[in-house]
């Protein structure tokens, strides 16, 4: 499998090479928190068979990629570091797709160096800085709501089977997490302390919504959100879609937040359909 190395650690990425030669961009792929960049599996393999090289990556500790070994906390930024290692492999700028996490990852990469995108398509990203940008307390009341006890944010909770349980419940529905067999928890387990940092300092987001506008306005943009999702990664979309002037946000219906995951041709079709307008408007 192919990888990059950033900050010491192996990273894997997948490629999924252009069936047929075509002058069209590549595509790169992030995945949620939790999850390999498999989980574009299909839309990578829709993109390759219309003549994109597609690259979905593992961020660090998911996937085939390492562990974070840091004695100290995480931090979003390394992440970052990877798509910048990820676009780095590409000869022209790329189209980004990304999903929850991985949204608020390559929005802060596309932050640093937009020149090297070329559009953007969106699942949820979970950039809760445009809510308190904006001022907006439907998004807010529900992330209040989440930790009103104070403990999902504690250092000391952080990470613990309790704690991966009232995050996949939050995201994927009451229930979820006592639904996964064994093999599954100790997937998820496997970098709860990773995922416990990033969620935090995801909770914490404060990148207004100027700075994606003032730098990322001008790209062709797709959000989608699923119609029985969270009310907070629903307004991040609403947001999204409101301020940024090139932005068509498509939400779904009986689809929640893991839409990529559990509704992959309907999200695949709607990505590869915003992909191949933008290559045609191009040309």
């Amino acid at each position: 499998m192919p990888s990059i190395t950033v900050h010491g650690l192996r990273i894997a990425y997948h490629r999924f090479p252009a069936a047929t030669p075509a002058e069209l961009s590549p595509v790169a792929c992030l995945p949620s928190t939790g999850l390999s960049g498999l989980q574009w599996r299909r839309l990578a393999k829709l993109l390759s068979r219309r003549g994109h090289d597609v690259l979905c990556v593992d961020l660090i500790g998911y996937g085939e990629s390492e562990d974070w070994p840091r004695p100290g906390p995480f931090r979003t930024e390394y992440d970052v570091d990877v798509v910048d290692a990820l676009l780095d492999l590409c000869e022209r700028p790329v189209h980004l797709v990304a999903h929850s996490y991985g949204g608020r990852v390559g929005l802060r990469a596309g932050l640093r160096r937009p020149q090297l995108l070329r559009s953007l398509s969106l699942y949820e990203p979970t950039c809760f800085g445009l809510l308190r940008s904006t001022g907006d307390t439907l998004g807010l009341a529900e992330l209040g709501d989440y930790d009103a006890d104070g403990r999902f944010l504690d250092d000391a909770f952080g990470g613990s089977e309790a704690w991966v349980e009232r995050f996949i419940d939050y995201w994927s529905g009451p229930g979820s997490f006592a639904e996964l067999d064994e093999d599954e928890r100790r997937a998820w387990m496997r970098s709860s302390r990773k995922m416990f940092e990033e969620v935090r300092e995801t909770a914490l987001d404060d990148v207004p919504h100027t700075r994606y506008v003032d730098a990322l306005g001008q790209l062709s943009t797709l959000v989608i959100s699923g119609a029985t999702s969270t009310r907070a990664g629903q307004r991040c979309c609403d947001v999204f879609a409101q301020v940024m002037p090139r932005c068509r946000h498509v939400e779904l219906a009986d689809v929640g937040h893991m839409g990529p995951v559990l509704a992959p041709r309907e999200v695949a079709e709607l990505i590869a359909g915003h992909i191949a307008d933008v290559e045609a408007s191009d040309t």
